[in-house]
């Protein structure tokens, strides 16, 4: 705010040491001062609040780091922005035709993301025009500001939205976010790294398919980008949230890995060192064949009844009564 308010910047004269740029880019600021015993000001474009993963909004070199104080600028909520809309120069100016349509203006208001500026910006290029339509708004904002973006905690809701929708198989739920991300702007990449997490960890056995689905979607949009992405990427959302749901690959490597870390660390049987003469072949048995590979009885996984899991653990049980 401080570089819209000229009497402001006055009060504070050269203290205002940095100004931030617009940039939809999380940007951070780095200040260096002649003397540590200057006091500064340093001001910075109030976008949408960093995500709790960012632990500065702000980067101050070290020495001078040490006393200052942090304070965030809150975006306009839509009654501020609307308040500010009502105010603008359109609304006052005789020479400006003063008609938006009401879904223009709620767009204009909704996809601005609490930036003031940029909703202004937009009614500066549009404001001599007789009627302000939607598609008038539109064609100079076809993507919304305040959703999907990388510097607003918002792109973390949805992500997190759009992979508990999955996880609970609702459809329409996981196109509903995924089209949020996509009409936020969001990286077709970014999305696709999350399915593929998410077909290991929430899917799994219970469908293998479904990793080398996500995998071929974060391949494919990689190459082709968006548009066409977007449909790339409901193909695979759709198909995740309809297949059989199993943590099982998930729980099991954290409970062992708990295990090592609690200390049960085992000597590797003798039988199955690279140079035993004692080992036993599988493929000379038919398959299978019992041997010991863990010194003591270890059980980390637990696979389901669902999907193709049924499947290996009736193979399992089978090989395993021969």
């Amino acid at each position: 705010m401080f570089s819209q308010n000229a009497a402001r910047r006055q009060d504070f004269g050269d203290r205002i040491v940095a100004l931030q740029g617009d940039s939809r880019a999380h940007t951070r600021a780095y200040v260096t001062a002649e003397s540590s015993q200057q006091s500064a000001i340093l001001a910075k474009k109030p976008t949408p609040k960093p995500s709790p993963s960012d632990s500065k909004i702000l980067e101050i070199e070290s020495g001078f780091s040490s006393d200052w104080q942090e304070s965030y600028l809150e975006g306009n909520d839509r009654s501020q922005s609307r308040k500010i809309h009502d105010s603008s120069p359109k609304a006052e100016s005789p020479q400006v035709k003063k008609t938006i349509t009401q879904e223009a203006c709620t767009y204009l208001i909704s996809s601005s993301g609490g930036d003031g500026r940029a909703m202004l910006n937009v009614l500066e290029v549009l404001a001599l025009s007789d009627t302000i339509t939607l598609e008038d708004v539109k064609s100079l904002r076809p993507v919304s500001l305040n959703d999907g973006t990388s510097e607003d905690d918002t792109h973390y809701n949805l992500a997190s939205a759009l992979i508990k929708s999955i996880r609970g198989s609702d459809v329409d739920a996981s196109i509903y976010y995924l089209a949020r991300l996509i009409a936020g702007g969001e990286n077709p990449e970014f999305i696709a790294r999350r399915l593929v997490i998410l077909a290991s960890e929430d899917i799994g056995n219970a469908n293998p398919n479904a990793l080398n689905l996500a995998t071929s979607t974060m391949l494919a949009v990689s190459k082709i980008g968006y548009p066409e992405a977007r449909i790339i990427l409901a193909q695979c959302v759709i198909y995740l949230a309809s297949c059989p749901k199993s943590n099982t690959a998930y729980n099991a490597i954290n409970a062992a890995l708990e295990a090592i870390n609690q200390g049960e660390i085992l000597p590797i049987s003798p039988h199955i060192l690279p140079h035993s003469k004692t080992y036993k072949y599988p493929h000379n048995f038919g398959g299978y064949i019992k041997q010991q590979y863990l010194l003591k009885p270890l059980q980390f996984v637990k696979q389901t009844q669902k999907g193709f899991e049924k499947t290996l653990n009736e193979w399992l049980a089978k090989i395993h009564q021969s």
